[in-house]
């Protein structure tokens, strides 16, 4: 039996019939293929054009039967869409309220939403997740909700530039009680992107031997210095102890793991706090004491 090939123009009849349920003020342009949205609360009017090439995708990596659901629930989650971009131009300006978030890598793909997020990979371990902040609160960007705000368009400002620059003015603090220093803001969800500025905000972190460093909430970096007046053993065994702790009291968690930077090198230290040593070190930080170069 031959299968029938798989035809869009199934899934923009679908969508055709559930526009003027779902969205009635509302434009199907089949040849986009977009939706032409146009909505308004209050004193508010706004319109935008969003793709339907993701649904369009989507449908087509499934079973036909499955894509009158699939279809609602995008539309559904577009107009849900509509809501939170509406909120967000309460507060201001939406395009200088952009703001960028490290975390573990795959955390996108695990986010319940139909609709895709506005992420890019960071390294084997993180991925830099786009959003914006708006007063205490800060909303996952999602493709949809870029286009609605018109961020996608040329000349409108960078959320990772911006973010960037928001941490120019960050210092290490000292961790009481500990050898480690740190960057935090409590509160603070772009704290971790200062891994991703480390050559300017740790411009040492990476020489010589590196530095062994965790990220256990948003808003904290963490950085265990690496140097000969200690056994590096013991001493990653309890930098490892108090990030679990601190990643399990977190408010906004990111990762448990420990990590080595030296040069451009980013690598994560197998860790298990069951056994001693709890952390598996490589070769270059074994050594208790470290032989001085002869000059």
């Amino acid at each position: 039996m031959t299968e029938t090939p798989f035809d869009p123009r199934q899934v923009l009849d679908l969508v055709a019939d559930l526009l003027p349920v779902l969205l009635p003020d509302a434009e199907l342009d089949p040849a986009g293929p977009i939706v032409k949205l146009r909505w308004s609360r209050g004193g508010l009017v706004s319109s935008a054009e969003v793709g339907l090439t993701e649904l369009v995708d989507r449908c087509r990596q499934q079973p036909n039967h499955l894509w009158p659901r699939t279809v609602d629930d995008w539309l559904r989650a577009v107009v849900d869409e509509i809501g939170v971009a509406t909120d967000e131009h309460l507060y201001g300006a939406v395009a200088e309220r952009q703001r960028v978030t490290l975390r573990p890598q795959g955390w996108s793909a695990s986010y319940d939403s139909i609709l895709a997020g506005l992420s890019v990979p960071f390294g084997r371990y993180f991925e830099i997740v786009f959003g914006i902040q708006s007063g205490p609160d800060w909303h996952r960007l999602t493709q949809v909700r870029r286009v609605m705000h018109g961020l996608h368009l040329p000349g409108s400002p960078s959320g990772l530039e911006i973010t960037l620059n928001g941490l120019a003015g960050l210092t290490l603090q000292e961790v009481p009680g500990t050898p480690w220093q740190r960057f935090i803001r409590p509160g603070d969800q772009t704290i971790g992107l200062a891994l991703v500025d480390h050559e300017k905000l740790l411009p040492n972190g990476g020489k010589g031997r590196g530095s062994i460093l965790a990220l256990p909430s948003t808003d904290q970096l963490v950085v265990c210095p690496v140097d000969r007046k200690q056994d590096m053993q013991s001493r990653a065994d309890e930098f490892a102890h108090w990030v679990a702790k601190a990643h399990a009291d977190a408010t906004d968690p990111c990762s448990p793991g420990v990590y080595w930077l030296v040069g451009e090198l980013l690598a994560e230290l197998p860790v298990d706090l069951a056994i001693t040593p709890s952390v598996t070190l490589p070769k270059a930080l074994k050594s208790p004491f470290w032989r001085r170069r002869r000059t």
